[in-house]
This record gives structure tokens, C-alpha cells and sequence, in this order.
């Protein structure tokens, strides 16, 4: 039977006049108020005073929802650390409006002595009761603006009101209704930066100066690029100054005579040309793009001017690069694709020369690259038998001898497909450079082809690895570390390899080592009927731990001393 462990107690509302130190003693059965101390938890002090620490008194201060304000009751904040509302003398702060209590009382704000009342940047000063019109300085921009929100709200200068620009009203910008009926402008020229433009809304078409929408009674002088719609010009026309100056023709153009182009030629729009077009080392021939003169490196540059690392070159559609090697000098790699395919059996060839059927026994084909392939790979193509192999290749001049005849000419720039036929032995996955205290080294992750402990391959990790001929091998003692944040096993980690060789353990049990085997697990304690079933009837040790958390075995328990 449980113990019963009694304090100090009284149903007055006095504090207790003796008590211990560490001594607990109550009040209860009386209403404790603020006067008298009813409805209190005290504990005795080290000069045997009795010492408030608690009660039901104060508890009940705290007996409703947090954030609300109640009446003779604690504040107590919300989760988001506010409270609905809060009254200071004539003011009331409810949600985001404060009032004032008394009705047609003033709401004053007052800076203390030489102190601002200040709307901070970024901060917003609404009028209307549906904010239709905002007020604020916008300090990234250093402007005050004054923004339409809803509704729609005008700022409005009266009539003959003037806005003056400078100290000395050196301009000045008004709508004269009285006199002449238009907005004037008066005191300063008017002069648009760089980057402004003057837009004029009316399509008023012209048949001469006074009928047009935009009229100059003096002449008109454009520094830079004019555009016009459709120009007329009558008479003689010089363009430019000089023979530097350039003109340039967006529209379809039809010159009826002879036209002399001297100097920088700039054309926009479609230009169709038959034929091949060759410009300095490049040639572009149909759907080809070659170099020419020798020439063995076509580069593409997006931006030169900011070096080899500047730019964006963007491929619509799909990619094939028929080299043999490919290699990547950015920083970073994206790829959308969801997967990553390794080591595919299949290889395209491109016919380099002729092979003429003719009805002969021609067996050798020449191709434009033979590095992937090998002797017992499958070949399809046009006038190539079903079921034709690759029985020999020389890899100097690139021929293959198929193992049986054409029956069709192989024409240049035919494809014909490839798939591997034979065990090429190497691992798949993904080679890895980096120095290490000044040596270069490489490292390898994927499927080992031999690797794991039966040798029928194993995914692995090398941090130091060996490459002979993409079968990656350890340059040092041991494999690299991987860190997992979740590992998901179809079958349960033997103990050897780190693991408790279990999948599942009694609820409430506590494990156990077992040498080399699994894990084992202790039978959930009898909460039913302590003592009983699977329960030891005699303890021998209890677990605990040292002063310094380190578990132990003990027959003692001990409360310690201070």
C-alpha cells in the first residue's frame, strides 16, 4: 500500500507562527483575500519564518484565458505574448485602435520638451476610413510618397493655386482659369534628364505644320536617335554630318536605284539567303555550322567581354555530343532531370566514307569514332542483316568488320546503332578530384562491379581510390565515411557491421548485449500487478547513475547530503 506523506495545515486564514526550515505548511477551507492569508502555501525559512510560496489565492488570479483582461485578476499574455486590450486612465488600446473613455474627449499626442513625433520609414499615415489615401517616406528612395490605396482619391490645387519650386519661387507650375484656361508653366525652362520620356497621346495626323498635334515655332534640335512612325520628307535630304554617322532601317526598304554602302552595314528584320555563308573561319552550310581553313576548335561565346566564366548559352531540345570526352569547367552543375543514366549499352556511329553494295560482300564500314565500342557488339541500320555483330575493329582508321555483308550502300552521315554485347568489367558511377595538403588525389562513389563480401557487387564510397581502366580500386587502408541522416535496411543490420541484428524490441522493455548476436530485450514491467509474471519477486541491483552521469549497478540508495 502506498505512503501517505501529510503537511502542515489549517483552515484559517493566519499564517503559521512556528515552522521548520524547508517545512511545508497550507491554509485552506477560508477565502483568501488580499487583507488576510487565506487559501496560501508557505515554507519555512533558515530563521523559521514562514515564507509565501504559493496558493490557491494567487492561482485563481490565473484561473482564465490568456490574453484576456480580467477584472481583480493577473495578466497573463497569449502564446504570441499580447493581451486584448489594456485601459491607462482615460485611454483604451484595443486590438490596433486606441480611444479615449469619456465621449468628445481629445486624443493629444505630445512630445516631451524638444522631442518629435515621429512616423518612422516605411511607416504608413492612412486617411479615410477605408485607407484611401497613404502617406509615407520611403527612405530606400529618400521620397515621401503619397499613394491612392481605394476608391478614388485626387490631390487637388485649386484654381490659380500655384506650386513654386526653390527658395526664391524661382518656377512655378498652376492651372490659370482665369485667364487663359491651361496649365501654366513660368520662371524656369523645363529640362528632362536622361532616361525620361515625353509621351503625347494625340494621333492628330499632320498635312502640314498647322495641323499637326506637337507644333515648334522655332526649329528643332534632337541629339540622338529620333523615331518616326512614317517620315515625309520633301525636297533634297542630307542625313548626317559626316561620313562616320550611321542610318539605320528597322522597316522593309525598296531602293529603286543603285544604293552604295560604305563603312558599317547594320541590318534588322528577316534576311534570306540561299546558299552556304561563309565569315572569317566559320561556315554555315544548311542545318551545319563547321569551321573552316583548318581550323579544329569552334568556340561559342555568349559574352567575351566578361571572360570564359560570363554568359549563357541556352540549347533548345535535345543534346548529343559524339566526342568521346566532355568536360565541364563551371563552378556548379544543374540538371532537371530526374534521373542519371550511367554506362548505356547503346552507342550511334556516324558512316564516314561510302561503302558501295553492289551486290559485293563488302563487310567494313568506315565510321567517325570507335572508342566505345567493342568486338560482340550488335549493329542495326539501314542494309545492315538483323542479328550482325562486330567482329573486328581498327581503331586507326576507325573501320568496323561487321559479321555479315551489307546489303545496301552505307551513304556518309548515315547512323547506324550499336549496342554492347560483352562484359566490359567496369565499375559505374561518379570520379571525384581534390588536394589534400598539397596532393592531387581522387576519390570514387557508385557500384563497385566486385565489391561486397560476396564479390558480386557492392555500392561504396572510396575516399582515396585507384583507377585502372574504370575498375576503382583503394589507394589507402580503409573506405570513406558516409553520413546518413535516415537509413531504411530491407533487412536488420547484423551486429558486426554496427547494427543490433533486431527489427523490433518489446515495448517498454530494456535491451541488452549478446556478444556477437542480436540484440536481446527484458520483458515490460507488470504494471497491472507489480511483482507478478515476468516482474523479479527479489532485487539484487538497481541501475543509477555516478556524479558524473556514468551508469552503474548498486544495492543503495542514497538521497545525498547538503
Amino acid at each position: 500500500m502506498a505512503s501517505n506523506i501529510l503537511i502542515k495545515r489549517s483552515t484559517g486564514s493566519t499564517a503559521p507562527g512556528s515552522i521548520t526550515f524547508g517545512e511545508l505548511a497550507i491554509t485552506t477551507g477560508a477565502n483568501g483575500t488580499q487583507a488576510n492569508a487565506g487559501d496560501r502555501l508557505f515554507i519555512g525559512d533558515n530563521n523559521g519564518a514562514a515564507q509565501i510560496v504559493g496558493g490557491r489565492y494567487f492561482m485563481d488570479m490565473l484561473d482564465h484565458v490568456h490574453g484576456t483582461l480580467t477584472a481583480s485578476s493577473s495578466v497573463i499574455v497569449d502564446s504570441n505574448s499580447k493581451i486584448d486590450q489594456w485601459n491607462v486612465d482615460d485611454i483604451t488600446l484595443d486590438a490596433n485602435v486606441i480611444t479615449t473613455s469619456t465621449t468628445d474627449a481629445d486624443l493629444i499626442f505630445r512630445a516631451n520638451g524638444t522631442g518629435k513625433l515621429v512616423i518612422e520609414d516605411g511607416q504608413e499615415l492612412e486617411f479615410g476610413t477605408t485607407g484611401d489615401v497613404e502617406l509615407s517616406y520611403n527612405d530606400s528612395d529618400a521620397v515621401l510618397d503619397i499613394k491612392r490605396v481605394t476608391g478614388t482619391p485626387d490631390l487637388r490645387i485649386a484654381d490659380d493655386m500655384k506650386l513654386n519650386f526653390g527658395n526664391t519661387k524661382d518656377a512655378s507650375i498652376y492651372y490659370d482659369e482665369t485667364t487663359s484656361d491651361k496649365i501654366q508653366v513660368e520662371g524656369a525652362d523645363w529640362n528632362y534628364a536622361t532616361g525620361v520620356t515625353v509621351n503625347y497621346q494625340d494621333t492628330t495626323d499632320a498635312s502640314n505644320v498647322s495641323t499637326a498635334s506637337v507644333t515648334f515655332a522655332g526649329g528643332i534640335g534632337v541629339a540622338a536617335t529620333a523615331w518616326i512612325k512614317d517620315l515625309k520628307v520633301d525636297d533634297n535630304t542630307v542625313l548626317g554630318t559626316a561620313d562616320t554617322d550611321t542610318l539605320e532601317v528597322n522597316a522593309t526598304t525598296t531602293f529603286q536605284n543603285q544604293v552604295t554602302f560604305n563603312g558599317t552595314t547594320n541590318i534588322s528584320g528577316n534576311t534570306t539567303q540561299t546558299g552556304s555563308i561563309e565569315i572569317d573561319n566559320l561556315k554555315l552550310d544548311g542545318n551545319v555550322l563547321s569551321t573552316i581553313n583548318s581550323i579544329q576548335e569552334l568556340i561559342i561565346d555568349p559574352f567575351p567581354a566578361g571572360g570564359d566564366a560570363d554568359g549563357l548559352v541556352i540549347i533548345k531540345g535535345d543534346l548529343q555530343i559524339d566526342g568521346t570526352t566532355t568536360t565541364v569547367n563551371s563552378a556548379s552543375m544543374s540538371v532537371n532531370d530526374p534521373t542519371i543514366e550511367l554506362g548505356d549499352p547503346t552507342t550511334p556511329v556516324t558512316v564516314k566514307t561510302l561503302a558501295t553494295f553492289a551486290g559485293n560482300a563488302t563487310v567494313d564500314v568506315q565510321v567517325d569514332a570507335v572508342e566505345q565500342l567493342s568486338v560482340g557488339d550488335s549493329i542495326t541500320g539501314t542494309g545492315i542483316p538483323g542479328g550482325t555483330t562486330i567482329s573486328a575493329i581498327n581503331t586507326g582508321s576507325k573501320t568496323l568488320t561487321l559479321s555479315a555483308a551489307i546489303t545496301a550502300d552505307q551513304v556518309v552521315g548515315a547512323t547506324l546503332v550499336t549496342v554492347r554485347g560483352a562484359d566490359d568489367a567496369m565499375d559505374r558511377g561518379v570520379k571525384i578530384h581534390y588536394n589534400a595538403s598539397g596532393t592531387n588525389k581522387f576519390g570514387f562513389f557508385g557500384y563497385d562491379r566486385t565489391g561486397g563480401a560476396d564479390g558480386l557487387g557492392a555500392w561504396t564510397f572510396i575516399e582515396e581510390a585507384t583507377d585502372t581502366g574504370t575498375v576503382f580500386g583503394l589507394a589507402g587502408a580503409n573506405r570513406g565515411t558516409v553520413l546518413i541522416g535516415d537509413l531504411e535496411l530491407d533487412t536488420d543490420l547484423e551486429v558486426q557491421f554496427g547494427g543490433t541484428g533486431a527489427s523490433t524490441f518489446t515495448t517498454n522493455g530494456i535491451t541488452y548485449g549478446n556478444g556477437s548476436n542480436p540484440l536481446q530485450v527484458t520483458a515490460a514491467a507488470n504494471m497491472a500487478s507489480p511483482g507478478t509474471g515476468d516482474d523479479a519477486t527479489t532485487s539484487y541491483q538497481v541501475l543509477t547513475v555516478t556524479s558524473a552521469g556514468v551508469p552503474v549497478w548498486t544495492n543503495t540508495l542514497d538521497g545525498g547530503t547538503f
